[in-house]
């Protein structure tokens, strides 16, 4: 299947200044375009700058200059009812704050589709327990996160960032730490994404990751002590 094409990007940032960062004093300037249907992998030197740049991506944290755009629309130009709504077309694959617990993790992975999107719930659970077998497990995990042992977890969280045909996915690469045999579904997951038009933002911790290895990614970039930086893999 040919995977779509257009010519405004998913998200672009420009001229977008990184808040405060724990291994540099000086300003990061960051200017990323990521068009539909493409894959960019960012390797991140610090967990916090890591964190950092998904909460500016996502809207969650204003950049201190510059301008982060999602499908089009500058973050700060929204009110923040309207960040959470846009939000909703952003899957991400994290661990934190994704455990509600008073919601099983079934019930935290699903909530969002069939309620926001008007699914049925047949449809919504079909589409998980496929996921939920491409990356390993039977179907999702019933039980609390407390309950859960942590490979059930991390293999949820990934069935939580591609469920529902988002626009743009955001992977942490520490969520899938020592987790070198989901490199396969992984691919597998993004190229299916991006054949439906999704555009893929997978922060690593090192380009060389076994996890990342099978992703064909037109972008590759670095964020240390210089900035963001393009870097070829090798």
């Amino acid at each position: 299947m040919a995977r779509a094409t257009a010519t405004r990007s998913v998200l672009s940032l420009r001229g977008a200044i990184l808040g405060e960062r724990q291994l540099s004093t000086a300003p990061t300037r960051i200017d990323l375009e990521l068009p539909r249907g493409s894959a960019t992998l960012v390797q991140v030197d610090d967990e916090v700058d890591a964190v950092s740049l998904v909460e500016l991506c996502m809207g969650i944290v204003p950049p201190a200059d510059g301008t982060v755009r999602f499908l089009g629309v500058d973050w700060q130009a929204r009110t923040p009812r309207e960040r959470l709504h846009r939000r909703r077309r952003i899957g991400t694959v994290v661990q934190s704050h994704v455990w509600p617990a008073h919601m099983s993790v079934l019930e935290s992975v699903l909530v969002a589709r069939f309620y926001h999107f008007n699914r049925p719930r047949d449809e919504v659970i079909a589409e998980a327990t496929a996921l939920a077998r491409l990356f390993g497990l039977p179907g999702l995990p019933v039980g609390r996160r407390e309950a859960t042992p942590r490979r059930a977890l991390v293999r949820a969280a990934c069935v939580r960032g591609f469920i529902g045909a988002p626009d743009l996915i955001v992977v942490q690469d520490q969520t899938l730490e020592g987790t070198a045999d989901l490199a396969v579904p992984m691919a597998q997951a993004i190229a299916e994404a991006r054949d439906r038009g999704a555009t893929v933002l997978w922060i690593v911790e090192s380009l060389a990751a076994e996890a990342v290895r099978f992703v064909q990614a037109e972008q590759s970039f670095r964020l240390g002590d210089l900035g963001l930086v393009r870097v070829r893999r090798r």
